[in-house]
């Protein structure tokens, strides 16, 4: 698919496992617009083709507490809620690009914003980002430790997964405050100037910002790098990458250096 070029980088055999495996997964689990959405086959299959490359090379039963795809013409409204410190609940409107609902929910995307993120050079992806999390639930809510399967993984792949992870998560968080300095005192970032600014400090680092939020949102940004650009990930955090590598069972920066 040209408007995905990340995955001009598989082989022809890998290619047709995943035409394979984005058969069975639109076969197996409904997609459908809301809204008025239409959601026509280019757009399922581009759909698929991306939360099918997660697991193509590991089983498509971590997406067994997938309950449907549901596409946004645009982003879409959740009410979001925070219990504090002293027990005090907070309740407030979010505007959202996608959603992985636990507990056998479903992954809800906006259109605008999956496609917005095929353009050339882009290096983010709402589609990968969500169906990690999906797989991250499969041992509950999500955590930022994905389930192990005991026939495709290594029995220790886990062992230091917590340590690796943790460490870099809170390197990452530290890079983020720095960042977050260098912001004026009255920054806003709806002003344009501000944005701006904040977009240039941003790339100065190895994962988007929004990794920093918690563990779970840092595995699927990570996780988003780790197929649509590498680069930066690998360079930042290698062990985190060849974590990432040995989990999915893929390596994409070798994938690139083969020309594939």
């Amino acid at each position: 698919m040209k408007q995905l070029p990340f995955l001009a980088r598989l082989d022809a055999t890998d290619t047709a496992q995943l035409k394979i495996l984005c058969e069975q997964l639109l076969d197996r689990k409904p997609l459908s617009g809301a809204k008025g959405f239409g959601v026509s086959d280019e757009i399922a299959v581009l759909i698929a083709a991306q939360a099918c490359l997660l697991v193509l090379k590991l089983d498509l039963a971590l997406y067994d507490d997938l309950s449907a795809i549901i596409v946004f013409p645009d982003a879409f409204g959740v009410r979001q809620q925070h219990v504090d410190e002293a027990g005090v609940v907070h309740e407030w409107d979010e505007e959202l690009a996608g959603e992985a609902v636990e507990q056998g929910g479903a992954v809800v995307l906006s259109w605008h914003d999956v496609a917005l993120q095929q353009v050339p050079g882009a290096t983010h992806n709402i589609v990968i980002h969500e169906f990690a999390h999906k797989i991250d639930m499969g041992r509950g809510a999500a955590n930022g430790c994905p389930p192990c399967l005991p026939v495709l993984h290594e029995p220790a792949l886990l062992n230091d997964w917590a340590a690796v992870f943790s460490a870099a998560y809170q390197d990452f968080c530290a890079q983020v405050d720095q960042m977050e300095e260098r912001l004026p005192p009255d920054f806003d970032p709806d002003r344009a100037e501000d944005a701006k600014l904040y977009e240039q400090l941003a790339a100065s680092l190895p994962l988007d910002p929004y990794a920093s939020r918690d563990p779970a949102e840092f595995f699927a940004v990570a996780s988003e790098a780790f197929f649509v650009d590498p680069e930066p990930l690998a360079e930042g955090y290698p062990q985190v990458y060849r974590k990432l590598t040995a989990y999915y069972r893929q390596n994409p920066l070798d994938r690139g250096r083969c020309g594939q």
